[in-house]
Order: C-alpha cells, then structure tokens, then sequence
C-alpha cells in the first residue's frame, strides 16, 4: 500500500506541478555549476602514485627519501637529438647546446628556489633529525646550482663564439642572471673572490648591447632537479652515441612518471625546442630530429591521450545519441527531451563529484579521488544509462496514447503519470543493478579502481533522479507537442492517436518470439553453444594482460617515437633503474668497510636479466664482475674521479646522522623492459639474493632491512594489487548483482540463471576482444590492457542486468493478464524495439570510446589537425570501449532477446509440470 500510495503521490507532483520541478532543477544545477570547482583542478592520474602505503613500492621510496633527502629522481625526460643519415653538423651540435643551456638555466632556478626555502621543507620531525636531513640537502642542492650554472656559461661561451663565426652573432642572446646567481651562491658558500668576479662580470653584461633573455621561467621549473648532457665529463660518455649522429639531454625530475604535472612540462619542453630550432632553422641539417621520450614523457603522453580521448568521446557520444534519438523518434521533441535530461544530470554529476573530491596533491585529505579517465566512464554510462531510461519511459507513454483518445491537456498528464508509474519499477531495478555494481568497487586497494566504481555509481543515482522527475515533467510541460508530428488527427481536427511503429520491426519480433516460445529448449540450447566457443577462449585470456605502460601509447605520440629514435642509437636505455636500498642496525666501523661490503653485494646482484648495478665503488656501472680496472683506462680514470663527485655523494652516501655508514644503494639496471613479466622475474631473484646475504650470519650485511623502489617495483606491485583486486571485486560484484535481482524479482532460480547468463556474455565478449586486438597488433600484441578485464567485468555484469530486468519484468506483467506463454511472447513483442534501441544507444556510447583511434586510423585521408586526427591514442581505452560495445551488443540481442525468454518458458512450464504431478 505505501509503495502505491509513493507512486501514485510522486507520478501527479512530477506530471502536475511540472513547472516547479523543472525550476528547481535548473537553479540546483546553476548553483552547482557556479560553485563547484572546475573539473581539471580536482582530478589527478597516474597509476604507481595510488598504490595503498603499505606495498614494498610505497615503502622503499619512503625509505630513500629518508636515506637520501632532496636527492630522489622519481622520473626524466630525455631529448634525442639525431641525424639517421650522417654525423651531427656544427650547426646541429649548437641547436642542441643551446636547448641544454636553457634546461642547465631552468635546473639551477628550480635548485636554489629549494635551496632558499630549504628550512620550510621538513615539517613534522624532531629538531635533531631536521637539522642533518636540512644539512644533507643544502649540500646537494648548492652542488646542483653551481654545476648547471657553470655548465650553462660555457655552453653561452661557445655558442657566442660558434654563432659570431658562422655571421649571426646578432642572433645570440644571454639568458639572463647566470652570473648574478652563481656570485650569490658563492657568497653563501663562504668564497668573496668567485662571488666578486661573477657579480662583476654580471654588471659588466648588463651595460653591454647585447639584449638579454627576459622570459618569465614557466611554473614546471620547479620540477627540474637536475640536467645532464653528453658534456658531462662523468656521464657523458653514455649520452653521445659511438658513431656521432645522436647526443642525448636527460632531465630529471621531482614528478612521478604519471603525474598530471608532466603534461605542462613536456609541452614546456616541446615549446622551448621549437622556439630554440627556429633561431637555427637556416643552418642546421634537413634531416635533423629533436625528440623527447623518457618514462616522464610516457606518463604526460597518456595523461595527454586521456584529456584528448575525454573531449572526442563526449563529442562522439553526443552525435552518436543525437542520430539514433533521430531514427527512433523522427521527432525533434522527443529527441531534445532525452538529451536535455541527460545534460542536466552530467552536469549535476560532476558539479557534485568535484564538491566531494579530495585535493589532489594531498592523498590524504579527505574526499573522493577523481582521475582524468573517470570523465570518459562518466560520460558513456550516463550517457548510455540516461537515454536508457528515457527511452523506456518516452516509449511507455507512446504505448498508453496507442490506446486511447487525448482530448484534453488534463488526459495527456494522466497519460504520462501512468507511463511513470508503469516504469517506476524496472527503472529503479535496472538502476538498482548497476549502482551495487559499481558502489562495490569500493572494496578495492588500487585507488583507480575503488573511487572510480563509487563515482561512476553515484552519477548514475543522480540521472535516475533525473529521468524520474525532471524527464516527466518536461514532457508535461511540453504536452502534445511533444509528439508532433507523430500525432494523427481526426477528420474534426481532434487528437486520436500517436503513430503506430513500422510494420517490420513489428514483424520481425513476432516471429523472433514465436520461435522462441514455441522450440525454447532448441533456441537456448543453439544459442549456448553458439557462445560457449568463444566464451571458453575468453576464459583462456583472463591472465593474458600487459602492464607495459608504453605498449597503451600509439605509435604517432612523441614519446614512443623518440624512444624509437633512441633505440636506434643506443643499446641500453637505463632510465628505470631498480633501487635497492640495505640498512643495517649499526653502522660500518670505516668507509673502506662500507666500500667493500657493497663492492661484495653489487657483484652478487650480477644476475641473468641484470645490464649493470651502479653502487658507491661503481656509480655507473661500468665494471661488472671480471672486468679489470687498468691504470690508463679511461673508464678507469672517470670512476676513479666519480667516487668523490656530488653524483656519487648525491646518489650513494647518506649524509643524513642515523644513516651515516649504515646504508647502501644499489641502482640494478635490468637488460628487459621495466614493464615486463621478465623484468619482475628478475626482480623477485634480486629480491632473493639479497635476502640470502642478510640471512647469512657471516655476511657484512646479516640482519639488515631491505626495500626496493623504481618502475618495475611498482609495476610488480600494481600487477599483485590490481589482480587481488579482480578477483575479489569479481566475486562482490556477482554476489552482490545477484543479492539485487533476488531482491527485486523474488524469483531464485531466475536470479541465478540471469547471473550466468551475463557471466557467459562476458567471458565471450573477452575471447572475442582478445582475438581481435591479438590480430590486428600481431606479432607484438602481449596482452589486452590490465584494466580491461575488471571493468569489463562489473560494467557488462551490472548494465547487462538492465535489460533483462526490463524484460523480466514487463514478462511478469504480461503474464497476469495473458497467461504464460503468450505473456513472454507479448513481452518480447513489446519491448523488443525499445530494448534494442537502448542497447544500441548504450553500445554507441561505449564504442565512442573507441573514437580517438578510428580518427588516427583515418588520420591519413583526413587534413592535418582535423578532429584531434594527430593526437595520441591510448590502447587500453580502445580496447574497453570495442569490449563494452560488443558486449552490450550481445547481451541485447542475444542473451535478452533468446537467453532470457527461453529460460522462463522452460522454466515455468516444469513449475507448472511439478504442480500438475502433485
């Protein structure tokens, strides 16, 4: 009685007082707009970054932080400078210096902006422990400074003289306060003779013509911890390759290799080489590359490829939901009333989300973490799930005018109350399903996954809202008009009736649900089958996934293609190394006892899959175990001058008090890919090797901690956490979908069977994604993306639902009023046209997902820059978007349209076999 009373109250307030509740809606809206925050303020990405604290990943960087204060690397970029054809010109060489002496400019600003507000760095720890960690960092930031400052002036110095010699002098402008800067860094450091001769020849440069370089520095500077080129005497040998056509520029930086903050950089750098190449375009080789790739610039490529994806899915999906309302409805009313709902609820959506979200740079802080690619699910299923719920209704009051005269403006709102009462239900169920679905997610420990499901659930409450109230009250609102020109008329000029729906849908549903009805147990059985071949295949590749960030890039995004440009010069790209650090309780009596303790680790780390381990005795690694150290050799000589270099200090000396002779660093650079399985292989053996040393009672190192850090550990930990993940969400979300349906129908058996039924349409449209993607990428496809399978698996469980709670249901009604088999077969009838065009609504928003690739698909037959035709594509998103395409698809036409109504025939007729036997 309470839910009749509910429905019959709520149906007349939306329908009658149809003005209010559109106003209400319009100023909630506006008002969330206006106040919530914009939605690229309150959105971060990355993947290692939202690991729980509590994985070795997490752990180890904590600990070399401590260990090594202000000195972590977390990322780098890396520009390639090349020539494929022919050694690098004069000319080529300057273009490359002179981008390196604005990168040494910008190094130095970003170092002694931290070295001055070192002091503010360190909140939160004992006085004692501040003052040598404060210490430790000053030391390495005013060596920072003083090296790139330098570094930068001599390069100003050749430049000034390359360019005066090829007649352009007049091009060569100073950047500016090199001197100023490094005369103030002398006078901190306690040197008045260098300070006085920098500030002098400062002044001296200011009087002269010469105009300097004014440039405000861009915010990303900040980020810059360090630069280094093929001048360096230590390291540059690794960054020039053997046959002089390439020279390499590597930046390091504070940033997660995924943080949104490398976007601004990368496009900062790709600015400043494009502004530095056109003062040498005149003299500098034809064939001349500049690019820049490096794990900083993968992780801003696919941040790049998701905002870029964002806007063309949004864009696609809108066009693709505006055609298909077009060839349903043919009516330009009844197409505006869906999309103006769904605007409404996307904008209320995010306004809402981006008022709980928690600040993005503060994991800690209190709210819900939104990503960037959380747009795109956002926009798809409410785009998706919205129309999905207008369609049911708009085609529910389309059935009630079938059947009656609408004379009256009062007759047409009893019409569209009726529709609303008549929906309230499956709408509330089909929702039902698809937010504890989604809600469940929560109980993941990847942040990516835990908040994603709860927001996308959330957004999808506030559009049922939407489509329950605002949705009928526009169509109040409009009234008859609504349905123009599907009305006819009488001969009088009086309103009979809305349009009858084409003949051949009609048809063909007809005898789609006689076949079914009549032959149920042949149409289940054939149609199983028919699934069950690539459902198996697809149960084959459920651990067939890649966690190779770099394989999700397309081809034609900058940093896969200055990878490639470096792979063609240089045989070992060691820009991931694996961090190991060992602490011991009490420290070594000596720094020679240290030295050789780690001389003795280091040589024990040399493992199958291990290029080099750079250690305090050996910080480039240039010696593995066998190779001799000759008194003339030139490797010989750097390594002798490294072991007292700040590079050496920096990286491999604590100067911290409790870490003082107590720890060691080992940077192991692996032989495979970061990403891959065989460079976590590896990883687990380092692990074990040096677990045997600290299990060992004899060894320098018996009883110490280790921990571990850089890419291939978190990918190891990303790889363990999301697949614990998987399949507890897997589980939660069956059980919990299903705990739903018996809820809703009450009807345990069909509960079950509808679970089992998505279930197979899920591991068949996994077979089938997975062939398809194995084939179009053969022979270096390794795998659908990592979060292919869970999302795929909790949306296709939990939408699929939707429209066999539609049928079902509708099947139930039918039945109390045509009996059994002619209620599935009117049901199937009825719902038939509806139903299918949900699904290809639904499938249409999902395969919008797939638009950045089909335009870089087309990209050579459309015009440069059309559509965002050059933009980046992410694998992952393409690979998702077919997946929950294809199995909306399947779960429409096939499982709802054959499945279902198959089952309840068989079904019912042994229910009512066993009632006649008793």
């Amino acid at each position: 009685m309470r839910a009749a009373w509910y429905k019959l109250t709520a149906s007349k307030i939306v329908t009658q007082y149809w003005f209010p509740v559109i106003a209400a809606w319009i100023v909630f809206a506006v008002t969330l707009r206006i106040f919530a925050p914009a939605w690229d303020d309150i959105a971060a990405d990355g993947d290692l970054s939202f690991l729980p604290k509590t994985v070795p990943s997490s752990i180890g960087m904590r600990a070399l932080e401590d260990a090594f204060p202000g000195s972590v690397t977390r990322s780098q970029m890396v520009l390639v400078v090349a020539n494929p054809s022919q050694e690098l010109a004069a000319a080529d060489l300057a273009l490359a210096l002179d981008i390196s002496r604005h990168l040494h400019w910008l190094a130095a600003h970003a170092a002694w902006g931290k070295l001055q507000n070192a002091d503010a760095a360190l909140p939160g720890q004992s006085a004692d422990v501040d003052a040598q960690r404060l210490g430790a960092i000053d030391s390495a930031l005013a060596e920072v400074v003083r090296d790139n400052l330098t570094e930068a002036i001599e390069i100003e110095s050749e430049l000034s003289s390359f360019l005066e010699d090829v007649g352009r002098g007049d091009r060569f402008r100073r950047l500016p306060d090199l001197f100023l800067m490094r005369g103030e860094l002398f006078e901190q450091l306690g040197e008045p003779e260098q300070a006085a001769v920098d500030l002098d020849t400062n002044k001296l440069i200011r009087e002269q013509e010469t105009p300097l370089l004014d440039d405000a520095l861009p915010d990303w500077h900040a980020a810059v911890r360090d630069v280094w080129s093929w001048r360096n005497a230590i390291v540059g040998h690794k960054l020039a390759s053997s046959d002089q056509h390439a020279r390499l520029i590597s930046i390091q930086l504070d940033t997660e290799f995924t943080a949104t903050g490398n976007i601004q950089i990368l496009n900062g750098i790709e600015s400043l080489i494009e502004r530095v190449r056109g003062q040498y375009v005149d003299l500098i080789s034809d064939e001349l590359r500049v690019e820049v790739s490096g794990s900083a610039a993968i992780g801003a490529d696919m941040l790049r490829a998701a905002a870029s994806g964002v806007r063309l899915t949004e864009i696609v999906t809108v066009v693709l939901v505006l055609i298909i309302l077009s060839l349903v409805y043919r009516a330009p009313f009844l197409v505006a009333i869906p999309l103006t709902s769904i605007a409404l609820s996307l904008i209320v959506a995010t306004s809402v989300i981006a008022i709980l979200a928690r600040d993005p740079t503060d994991q800690s802080s209190w709210g819900l973490g939104v990503f960037t690619t959380t747009r795109i699910f956002i926009v798809v299923i409410l785009f998706g799930a919205g129309t999905d719920f207008c369609l049911f209704f708009l085609a529910r009051c389309r059935e009630l005018l079938q059947t009656q005269r609408t004379q009256s403006r009062k007759q047409l709102l009893r019409v569209v109350a009726g529709g609303w009462r008549s929906v309230h239900d499956a709408l509330l169920a089909s929702a039902m399903t698809t937010i504890v679905g989604l809600g469940l997610m929560w109980f993941s420990r990847f942040e990516k996954f835990q908040f994603s499901g709860p927001i996308i659930a959330i957004s999808l409450a506030i559009t049922l809202l939407v489509c329950l109230t605002f949705t009928p009250a526009l169509l109040s609102g409009i009234g008859r008009l609504a349905f123009w020109p599907l009305l006819n008329r009488s001969k009088n000029g009086e309103e009979i009736s809305a349009t009858q729906e084409d003949s051949s849908p009609q048809r063909y549903w007809d005898r789609l649900a006689q076949g079914v009805t009549q032959r149920p147990l042949f149409a289940l059985l054939t149609t199983a089958s028919l699934l069950a071949v690539p459902a198996i295949y697809g149960i084959g590749c459920l651990g067939l996934v890649t966690y190779d960030l770099t394989e999700e890039l397309s081809d034609n995004s900058p940093s896969r293609r200055g990878q490639s440009l470096i792979a063609t010069f240089f045989d070992t790209i060691d820009s991931s190394p694996v961090t190991i650090l060992v602490t011991r309780d009490q420290p070594f009596e000596s720094e020679e006892s240290l030295r050789e303790a780690c001389q003795e680790l280091a040589t024990r780390l040399y493992l199958e899959g291990v290029s080099s381990v750079r250690s305090l005795t050996d910080p480039l690694g240039d010696y593995p175990p066998g190779k001799r150290m000759g008194l003339f050799d030139q490797d010989a000589w750097r390594r002798r001058i490294l072991l007292g270099h700040r590079l050496t200090k920096d990286r491999y000396i604590s100067s911290v008090d409790h870490h003082v002779l107590r720890v060691a660093k080992f940077d192991v650079i692996l032989s495979d890919n970061p990403f891959s399985v065989q460079a976590a292989d590896t990883l687990s053996r380092l692990r074990g090797r040096v677990m045997q040393e600290i299990a060992r009672t004899d060894s320098p190192w018996s009883g110490a901690v280790m921990t571990s850090s850089g890419t291939t550990v978190g990918i190891s930990d990303l790889r363990q956490i999301t697949q614990d993940d998987q399949r507890r969400i897997q589980i939660l979300v069956t059980l919990g979908v299903w705990a739903v349906l018996v809820i809703l129908l009450r009807k345990l058996v069909l509960s079950t069977y509808l679970i089992a039924t998505v279930l197979l349409s899920y591991f068949a449209t996994l077979g089938v994604t997975y062939w398809l993607f194995s084939t179009i990428y053969a022979p270096d496809y390794t795998g659908l993306d990592w979060k292919v399978p869970l999302f795929l698996f909790v949306i296709l469980i939990a939408v699929g639902q939707d429209y066999n709670v539609y049928l079902v249901t509708r099947i139930f009604e039918e039945q109390a009023k045509n009996g059994m088999r002619d209620g599935v077969r009117r049901a199937l009838v009825l719902t038939g046209g509806i139903i299918t065009s949900c699904g290809l609504v639904m499938a249409g928003t999902f395969i919008a997902m797939t638009s950045p690739a089909i335009v870089h698909w087309l990209g050579s037959s459309l015009p440069a820059g059309w559509l965002m035709a050059d933009a980046p594509v992410l694998r992952g998103i393409t690979e998702l978007g077919f997946a929950l395409a294809f199995g909306v698809l399947l779960d429409t036409l096939v499982v709802r349209s054959i499945l279902v109504p198959a089952f309840v025939v068989l079904w019912q007729n042994h229910g009512n076999s066993q009632l006649q036997q008793k």
